[in-house]
């Protein structure tokens, strides 16, 4: 390969689309695929669940979801918390250390942060079964 040839992956920057950071706008059917703890600085905040599209032309999509349920900062844990209670209902059981996230499958709605426009975020979940007409968890 010579310095001559094009190693950007594009002819022109005027071509290159620009995506937010994070998932991709709109409804996804997702599966978890890991989780593990989140540790940060010695201290166990929660965890981390890695979602993959599993449908659709972002099929095979991964991005990485952190549940911060133990923060020191009760409203972040307490919406961490509902968050992981949500997939639970969608997914139609309790998430307890004996029945983890891993492997459950149900749909993501995802829009722009509020406080971000670069960045996309979780704003609903619904269960796999999800037709349209039902209300999101």
């Amino acid at each position: 390969m010579s310095y001559d040839d094009n190693y950007y992956g594009f002819s022109s920057t005027d071509y290159v689309s620009f995506a937010p950071q994070g998932f991709p706008v709109g409804l996804h059917k997702v599966m978890v695929t890991s989780e593990e703890p989140y540790v940060k600085e010695g201290q166990l905040l929660g965890f981390v669940a890695t979602l993959e599209v599993v449908e659709g032309k972002h099929k095979g999509y991964a991005g990485k979801n952190w549940f911060l349920t133990m923060h020191s900062n009760p409203t972040t844990a307490k919406i961490a918390q509902r968050n992981v209670k949500r997939i639970a209902d969608a997914t139609g059981r309790p998430i307890t250390p004996s029945a983890p996230m891993k492997g459950r499958v149900f749909y993501i709605d995802v829009g722009i942060q509020k406080k971000d426009e670069n960045r996309t975020e979780i704003k609903k979940f619904y269960p796999e079964s999800h037709t349209g007409d039902d209300t999101p968890f």
